[in-house]
């Protein structure tokens, strides 16, 4: 089993009782409401080469897998590329849907959001001045159940309530777009080896106490198991468990990108697209 030693950055160790407010982030700051209420701290990780045992993980049992398509083509490639998120919705989430589909069973998908990324080798993995570009280097997982279920009645409108009676899902399809990875891989974690004292739900607010969602941050524990799929390839799609009312499944997958030793000898800065789908099933 091939192993590389990474450091990912995880939410500061946080009580799981009353003891505590939970970890909030905020987005406009004003003197008696701070952007947030915890640090993040680093830790040494090990992440296993899941390449020689890639086909043993699943959504149910890991809380991610990997599943082959080919269908980036050079003119999808060059719709991302634009970063018109309008195009983008047309060309490439119809491909996403039909993926995700056959990967699951599901009979509805409906897909509400995307990040486009390139690190740009210019700067700190820590600055990321809009945002959305260098890949996302702190443990976490995108939403809570809380904010799942709230992104269930936002994007599924009259549908909602009925279709949070059955099995729902969020999964995230994160796809390489050019050449093998080597730049800053995604690792994820095995669902099974997190306790639930380790997962706290953080807080997003717009201003004050103007509550607008949930994500997720993660407190650290060296028996997390880590995982990548060493040189992934663009026809290699990671589905990652963001969130899943079935009780018996795992319910969240954790994840962070992460600078593999061998990073500096890349011939590319990691570009990469990520979609996040809402994934619904007449019957389970």
């Amino acid at each position: 089993m091939v192993t590389v030693e990474a450091e990912m950055s995880f939410l500061e160790p946080w009580p799981s009782t009353a003891e505590k407010e939970p970890p909030y982030v905020r987005g406009l700051v004003e003197d008696d409401y701070p952007s947030t209420n915890f640090k993040n701290q680093e830790y040494k990780v090990q992440v296993i080469d899941a390449r020689p045992t890639k086909d043993q993980f699943t959504l149910d049992k890991n809380g991610f897998t990997w599943h082959k398509d080919t269908n980036l083509t050079a003119d999808v490639l060059r719709v991302i590329r634009s970063k018109d998120k309008e195009l983008v919705a047309e060309v490439y989430y119809p491909l996403v849907e039909t993926l995700i589909k056959k990967a699951t069973g599901a009979s509805k998908v409906i897909i509400f959001d995307h990040t486009y990324r390139k690190r740009d080798p210019a700067l700190n993995m820590k600055e990321n001045p809009n945002g959305r570009e260098q890949p996302a280097t702190v443990v976490h997982c995108d939403q809570s159940a809380l904010g799942a279920s709230r992104r269930v009645e936002r994007h599924a409108g009259d549908e909602a309530q009925k279709l949070l009676k059955g099995r729902c899902q969020i999964i995230n399809v994160w796809r390489a777009i050019h050449g093998l990875v080597e730049d800053w891989p995604l690792a994820t974690m095995d669902y099974q080896t997190v306790k639930p004292s380790e997962v706290h739900p953080t807080n997003i607010f717009k201003q004050k106490n103007d509550f607008i969602g949930q994500t997720v941050g993660i407190n650290h524990s060296p028996d997390q198991k880590w995982y990548y799929l060493n040189q992934q390839s663009p026809e290699e799609v990671t589905l990652i468990k963001i969130w899943d009312n079935k009780e018996d499944a795992a319910r969240l997958c954790a994840h962070c990108a992460f600078q593999h030793p061998d990073g500096a000898n890349a011939a590319v800065p990691r570009e990469s697209i990520e979609v996040r789908c809402l994934v619904f099933y007449d019957t389970d």
